[in-house]
């Protein structure tokens, strides 16, 4: 539950000017950068509840009618990025334009964790209802009281440590969110000394799903030189979902009809840029639950991303692209 903050509209219309101000001297000094078409809009906020406080932007496409239910994305930043620096890196708000969606950009405070990761490792961030899971699902409670969202087209994804939360809020909340794009994240609990199999960590995220237990769809990018994400990992994160879609598909029976084992795996290649290899999950009804983007040679960067960031590799897959297309195949049902 939110409490109103009674400074929150100044800060509101601060962080609001802030936000456009440095989106468009950006757009202005750097044109390679996604610029948003005229007509839509910017908008932020800050959101407090009982668990904590955040920050927040977005942007609403000039197709948007209230009354017309229309897709929301809630889009999740990496360590050292702000909000405003992931709209940039990953051009979201560009895409909503063009594609016809709601995206909004929880922030990270730097009081709770001055690298401004998202703290995917303390248990209570882990769970519904608790910590940071339960701030980032008030943002998206505050969008669908605010504009009108199609609640079989809400979506998440992030990068790195938002990677990792954007997994998580699919285990969490899957009631909510219909689909997740993973990149360069982890499995749930996010084992590092990979002691756990992604089995386990299927199981626990089906037990966490509880009696809102459902297949949910993802999709996973990872660069095959990483060197902050082992490659690896990427295989932990299907494993986990396989079995954990499994699991809910029968009502807690692991009887194998989604499995870790790709049933199709096609080479692709960037013009001009990275090769990758693309692996699908299928159920044995024959729906893609998971696919798979392995990318030859990119470290710990944004397939695709805008070059006017540190983070960004342009010459990668157009992650951003890639993503909404699988949304979009993948309503809540």
């Amino acid at each position: 539950m939110s409490v109103s903050s009674p400074d929150r509209p100044a800060r509101t219309r601060f962080r609001r000017a802030v936000t456009a101000l440095t989106i468009a001297l950006i757009a202005a000094l750097l044109p390679a950068v996604p610029a948003r078409a005229a007509g839509g809009s910017y908008f932020a906020g800050v959101y407090v509840s009982l668990t904590g406080t955040r920050d927040y932007h977005g942007y609403v496409p000039s197709s948007y009618r209230a009354g017309t239910p229309m897709p929301l994305l809630v889009a999740l930043h990496g360590c050292t990025e702000n909000d405003v620096g992931f709209d940039l890196l990953s051009g979201w708000s560009a895409l909503a334009e063009r594609r016809g969606f709601i995206v909004v950009f929880p922030d990270q405070a730097t009081i709770v964790n001055p690298a401004q990761c998202w703290n995917w490792p303390l248990g209570t961030n882990q769970h519904r209802g608790w910590g940071e899971p339960s701030i980032i699902a008030g943002i998206t409670s505050r969008m669908r009281s605010q504009f009108t969202v199609d609640s079989r087209r809400i979506f998440t994804t992030g990068v790195s440590a938002g990677g990792v939360m954007a997994n998580i809020m699919a285990v969490t909340y899957p009631d909510v969110f219909a689909a997740a794009s993973i990149m360069a994240g982890c499995e749930y609990e996010c084992d590092l000394l990979r002691l756990r199999t992604p089995d386990q960590a299927g199981r626990d995220a089906y037990r966490e799903m509880g009696s809102r237990a459902r297949p949910v769809p993802v999709i996973i990018f990872q660069g095959t030189a990483d060197l902050i994400v082992p490659p690896v990992t990427a295989d932990r994160i299907a494993g986990q979902w396989a079995q954990a879609d499994d699991l809910a598909a029968d009502g807690g029976i692991d009887d194998g009809d989604v499995d870790a084992t790709a049933d199709e795996v096609i080479a692709g290649q960037v013009p001009g840029g990275r090769s990758f290899t693309r692996s699908v999950y299928r159920s044995t009804s024959g729906s893609v639950l998971i696919e798979k983007y392995l990318i030859d040679g990119a470290g710990h960067a944004y397939p695709g991303g805008c070059s006017c960031s540190l983070f960004g590799d342009p010459s990668g897959p157009d992650a951003s692209g890639l993503t909404w297309d699988f949304f979009l195949a993948h309503p809540k049902v």
